[in-house]
């Protein structure tokens, strides 16, 4: 059996989950943007920035592998600076990280804007 039926099938496949990844970062952009939202107001924001580093996991983990590399680089760094808000220290790098989230929503968006498929 040649390789290029494979080569053919694995190509069309993440054709298929990049754009279903990319039909899905609006409603990625929207939750963060509310999260950022909460944060900023909530008193003990910690389970807001648990949720930002769940988010921010997942698109590190799948968008490198899809040819978002700096989304995915941008990402990483949410995820670890957002797990280091804990209950203790709700308020230590907040400001920090809420500056990385917007950083990574921009990169969000702009991957959104030019991206077809």
């Amino acid at each position: 059996m040649s390789p290029e039926p494979d080569c053919a099938r694995i190509d069309a496949e993440l054709a298929r989950v990049r754009g279903h990844f990319i039909d899905t970062l609006e409603n990625r952009i929207l939750d963060l943007d509310a999260l950022v939202t909460h944060c900023r107001a909530a008193e003990d924001p910690h389970r807001g920035f648990e949720a930002i580093a769940r988010q921010a996991h997942k698109i590190a983990g799948l968008a490198p592998t899809l040819g978002f590399q700096d989304l995915g680089r941008d990402a990483r760094e949410v995820e670890l600076a957002a797990g280091r808000i804990t209950p203790a220290r709700p308020a230590h790098g907040r400001a920090a990280v809420l500056a990385q989230v917007e950083k990574l929503l921009d990169r969000m968006e702009a991957v959104l804007n030019t991206s077809w498929h």
